[in-house]
C-alpha cells in the first residue's frame, strides 16, 4: 500500500512538470494534448486521494518499529530459526547488530538480529478483579492452614490400611461421602489409646477446611 502511495505521487509530480511545461507560453485556446494531459492529472490526483487515507489507516495499525527496541522490551522471535520460532522473551542486551534476548522457559539467552524480532506490546497485565483477588486470597488461606504432616499420615490397622494417607482417603472420589465421614468420627473420637490418629484426623479437616467437620466442633 505504501509503496503504491509512492508511485502515484511520483507520476503527479511528473505530470504537473509536463503539463506546466506544455501550458508555457500558450495561446488562450488550449491544445488537445493540454486539455489530455489536464485530464489525466485530474484522474491521477482522484486517485491518489482514495490511497492516502488508507495508507494513514495501515500506517497507525502497524507493529511498532523495531527500532524502539530497548533492554526490557518484550518481543517474539519470528525468523528462520526453528528452535526459537514465535518464541516470546525479555530484550536484557543491545550489541551492535545483535540484540540479546532471554526467551521464556529457555536456560540460556540468545542472540538475534534486531529484524528477526517482533516488538511486543509491552502491555501492562490486566487488572485483577475483586473475586480474584477473593479467590487467591482464599486458596493463599488453604494453603497455609493445609498441614502436610497430618495428610500424609497413615493408618497402621483396619481396611483403611490400604490408603497411602490421609489425604489419599479424603480425596478417594469414589468414596467421598464414607471415607469424610469415618475421618471426621474417627477426629472426635479416641479408638482404644489411638490418640495419635485421632489428632491427626482432626488436624488434617482443620487443615482442609472440611465444613461439616467445621460444623461439627463449632469452628
Amino acid at each position: 500500500m505504501k509503496e503504491t502511495l509512492t508511485v502515484l505521487i511520483s507520476i503527479n509530480e511528473y505530470l504537473e512538470l509536463i503539463l506546466e511545461i506544455l501550458s508555457a507560453d500558450q495561446p488562450i485556446v488550449k491544445p488537445k494534448y493540454v486539455e489530455v494531459a489536464e485530464k489525466v492529472l485530474a484522474t491521477a490526483n482522484a486517485a491518489l486521494e482514495e490511497v492516502i487515507p488508507a495508507v494513514t489507516e495501515e500506517v497507525s495499525d502497524e507493529t511498532p518499529s523495531n527500532e524502539n527496541i530497548e533492554i526490557g522490551s518484550i518481543v517474539t522471535y519470528t525468523g528462520d530459526r526453528s528452535e526459537l520460532a514465535g518464541k516470546r522473551g525479555t530484550v536484557v542486551e543491545l550489541r551492535n547488530a545483535w540484540t540479546v534476548v532471554a526467551f521464556d522457559n529457555e536456560g540460556s539467552h540468545s542472540s538475534c538480529r534486531k529484524k528477526d524480532l517482533t516488538l511486543g506490546g509491552n502491555e501492562q497485565p490486566p487488572e485483577v478483579t475483586e473475586v480474584e483477588v477473593v479467590v487467591a486470597e482464599a486458596e493463599e488461606v488453604a494453603e497455609s492452614l493445609f498441614d502436610d504432616e497430618a495428610a500424609s499420615y497413615k493408618f497402621e490397622k483396619g481396611s483403611f490400611k490400604e490408603y497411602r494417607d490421609l489425604h489419599a482417603i479424603y480425596s478417594d472420589v469414589k468414596k467421598t461421602l464414607g471415607n469424610r465421614k469415618y475421618l471426621r468420627f474417627r477426629a472426635k473420637k479416641v479408638i482404644g489409646d489411638d490418640v495419635t490418629t485421632q489428632e491427626m484426623c482432626h488436624r488434617y479437616l482443620i487443615g482442609v477446611q472440611d465444613e461439616e467437620y467445621l460444623k461439627e466442633v463449632g469452628q
